[in-house]
């Protein structure tokens, strides 16, 4: 569980990051250093979070009373 924890935090925290210094590129009119930064942070979190996605497990096929 914490390394679960530790995963989808690390992951959302960079996407958050990115996407904030992806607005504040834009305003502060930084397009060639914080755009581009922020562009590939996002997609750092954005393919750690689907690395955890594919890993997990396939759910069971039972029916739990349906």
């Amino acid at each position: 569980m914490n390394g679960e924890t530790v995963t989808l935090g690390t992951s959302m925290a960079l996407i958050f990051a990115g996407l904030l210094a992806l607005l504040y590129g834009e305003y502060a009119g930084l397009t060639v250093t914080f755009v581009p930064t922020g562009g590939v942070v996002v997609l750092v979190g954005i393919g750690i979070l689907t690395a955890y996605i594919a890993r997990l497990p396939e759910p069971d096929d039972t029916d739990a009373g349906h």
